[in-house]
């Protein structure tokens, strides 16, 4: 099923947020973290209850976080757009990624497509791993 967008969100008591999504997998629950907003994947299956797959934070922001949500493809795009920090590994991967590979560049843990512009992040871990590992095959 694709992504289905609630008209309103639906409040989540146990992770005292608001469920803005859900597709045939997950629930995309957006939650406060203190300084920013975390847009949380929720598996349908047993361990949704007690964990999250994966995760992306946002500046405060609630028109930002419903806007990527609304404009995202979870089967064709493996993040949605905007975030800041992604606190969660493995990268989710979409089910389709390969219908849109401009997309699903790599991004560093920042949400920059570092092959293209670096990361904003000063000593972005990403951007140090991939620049190392270019320069030990000697095309850096």
């Amino acid at each position: 099923m694709p992504m289905q967008h609630h008209p309103s969100p639906i409040y989540d008591e146990k992770w005292v947020g608001e469920e803005l999504a859900r597709d045939d997998t997950h629930r995309y629950v957006w939650i406060w973290m203190g300084s920013n907003i975390r847009l949380i994947a929720l598996s349908l299956g047993p361990d949704g209850a007690w964990s999250y797959d994966h995760g992306w934070c946002y500046r405060r922001d609630m028109e930002l976080v419903t806007k990527a949500v609304t404009e995202w493809d979870p089967d064709t795009q493996d993040e949605p757009m905007g975030w800041h920090k992604r606190p969660t590994h493995p990268v989710r991967r979409a089910p389709r990624r390969h219908e849109n590979p401009d997309y699903n560049r790599a991004r560093c843990e920042h949400g920059s497509y570092f092959l293209d512009s670096g990361c904003r992040v000063l000593n972005c871990r990403d951007v140090r791993e991939h620049e190392d590992r270019a320069h030990a095959k000697g095309i850096a």
